[in-house]
């Protein structure tokens, strides 16, 4: 099998990075203060490379680990903290991401192609044809993947540029660029910017598969969230000089109406295709990307056995059916239709905002406890950064909506989805593992569970003690 260099990471963190539905918090957020927007893009954008530091801290510790996350928990706060975690921060909130992006999609093919299908059409079929193409195994998924990322990139960059410079053939609008410099407006609107800059960590699965995991990691983490915020910056930049601002804020379809606004028809056109392209290099990289990291919990004994499972071509295919039917059934009932792709949007990044809080806990609890163990890379200024990053996220959470009544519905629905997972939780850890729900599994124990034998021992030990059980009761019989 073919190994993938830093240019398939990077391709990978991108097209997880940027997706369709990014432009509506995009556009929101310029539409409330302007082109100071980006102060606020860039601080988003320091605090999640951050995230990204600390997960590669954590991948430097232990190295080519299929769960990443889960098995990082595992070590530095237990069972019970790493089910709810990866559970919640990814598998619910890419449950949520995937319909948004399909839902985005569906809108750019209706108003390409007209209304003579149902819009739903659209959106499921894209994600049947994505569960294909990662059913048939990481490689053909990672090249597809570069693909789109390629051109995807070359033609955002292309528009930002244009609109960013004053190049286009639309009529410039006077408005100011600068709505409001107070920080009390910038500061909560980290929380708009937050969906721009997710999922970086997407790439650390693929590591048992890169050609220099060790160096290239971290640095496909860092180069994705770059080059999503320049290109983001610019398109802020273009919507000043040719979008009204209150237009922006209320487009259900902010990117087409800034390259119509900008490029006239021809602008429609080329962010159609665009925007084509980031629905579905996103849909693509959710679907993989998750599957590997559940096949990996499922490895350490976090969920069901069934969960690794994978077929001739290597592909979780448990997990790929799953998160597909899930996204299919969101998609088909027309839950991710309308105004709800705001409120999956901020629902997923609630729980996203909890995962990067307990990745750089995990940092410092390691840190504490094995301050010895070599790391391959450290995340520097320890634990200031670390910190800064927890109190700038759990400030997100907070302004989690701007919308009282919205704010409220989320936190209420994201409350009992974490009851659930801790219910859950609690009982297969007690009950299934046998183990206290707060003890540290040690660090060897979690990297010999990425070796198949740990697993036919593990069976061999049990096979013994039942039949040792079995014999001592017909003895005192």
């Amino acid at each position: 099998m073919n190994k993938i260099g830093l240019f398939g990471a990077v391709s990978t963190g991108v097209g997880m990075i940027i997706a369709t539905s990014c432009f509506i918090p995009l556009a929101g957020g310029a539409s409330a203060v302007g082109t100071t927007f980006i102060f606020a893009m860039i601080l988003v954008c320091f605090v999640n490379m951050l995230a990204a530091a600390s997960n590669a801290e954590l991948n430097a510790l232990m190295p080519n680990l299929t769960g990443g996350l889960a098995q990082y928990t595992l070590v530095g706060l237990g069972p019970f903290a790493t089910i709810v975690t990866m559970l919640g921060g990814y598998f619910i909130s890419n449950i949520f991401a995937a319909p948004a992006e399909g839902a985005m999609f569906a809108n750019v093919m209706a108003e390409f192609l007209g209304d003579g299908l149902p819009i739903a059409f659209y959106s499921v079929t894209l994600t049947i044809v994505l569960m294909y193409i990662n059913l048939r195994g990481v490689t053909l998924s990672t090249f597809v993947q570069c693909i789109l990322a390629t051109f995807m990139v070359i033609s955002l960059l292309g528009l930002s540029l244009i609109g960013a410079l004053g190049l286009g053939t639309g009529v410039e609008v006077d408005q100011p660029a600068v709505l409001s410099t107070s920080l009390s407006d910038i500061l909560p609107l980290t929380t708009t910017a937050f969906w721009l800059f997710i999922a970086s960590e997407f790439i650390i699965p693929l590591g048992k598969d890169m050609s220099q995991p060790k160096r290239d990691i971290p640095r496909a983490m860092f180069l994705s969230l770059f080059i999503m915020c320049v290109i983001q910056s610019l398109m802020v930049l273009g919507f000043s000089n040719y979008v009204p601002w209150a237009e922006a804020g209320a487009s259900d379809s902010p990117h087409i109406l800034y390259a119509v606004s900008v490029l006239g028809p021809f602008g429609r056109y080329w962010m159609i295709f665009a925007a084509l392209l980031a629905a579905i290099s996103t849909q693509n990289s959710i679907i993989g990307s998750v599957a590997e990291v559940c096949c990996g919990m499922a490895k350490i004994g976090l969920l069901p056995a069934v969960f690794q499972r994978k077929n001739r071509h290597g592909a979780p295919y448990v997990v790929i059916w799953l998160l597909g039917i899930a996204t299919i059934i969101i998609e088909a009932t027309g839950l991710s239709s309308g105004a709800a792709v705001q409120f999956l949007i901020l629902a997923a990044s609630l729980f996203w905002m909890i995962s990067y809080i307990v990745t750089h806990i995990d940092v410092m609890v390691l840190r504490h406890t094995m301050p010895t163990v070599p790391r391959t890379y450290k995340v520097p200024l320890y634990p200031f950064l670390q910190i800064f990053a927890i109190i700038m996220t759990v400030y997100m959470m907070y302004n989690i909506s701007p919308d009282p009544t919205e704010r409220i519905e989320i936190f209420l629905l994201s409350l009992a989805l974490l009851v659930l997972l801790a219910v859950y939780a609690f009982f297969w850890v007690r009950v299934r593992l046998h183990l206290p729900i707060f003890q540290r599994v040690p660090l060897r124990t979690v990297m010999a569970m990425e070796d198949p034998v740990y697993y036919l021992y593990r069976q061999n030990m049990k096979q013994k003690e039942a039949e040792a059980q079995a014999q001592a009761e017909v003895q005192t019989n």
